[in-house]
């Protein structure tokens, strides 16, 4: 998981982030990108700037979902998360 720096919010993106993270139950083990290996990546923008962008490297082949507001059931951001196979 990676937020933006919060400059300019429009939602509140750490309490849609607690939603989903409490729909996803033990379903994902939640990390930072300084993990290492990981199989997705959730992008969570503040705004519809998205100015959260990912180094170098930082993608690794997995798949990335990315938010940029709160009109999404978070059932529907698990879905993506969780995908096998796909396009990373």
């Amino acid at each position: 998981m990676k937020f933006c720096g919060g400059c300019n919010p429009s939602y509140d993106r750490v309490e849609y982030v607690r939603k989903i993270r409490r729909a996803a139950g033990d379903r994902i083990e939640w990390v930072g990108l300084d993990r290492g290996r990981f199989s997705a990546l959730l992008l969570v923008s503040g705004c519809e700037r998205q100015c959260v962008e990912l180094a170098q490297g930082e993608r690794g082949g997995c798949r990335v979902t990315c938010i940029k507001d709160n009109h999404r059931d978070p059932s529907e951001i698990l879905s993506d998360l969780l995908k096998e196979g796909g396009k990373p």
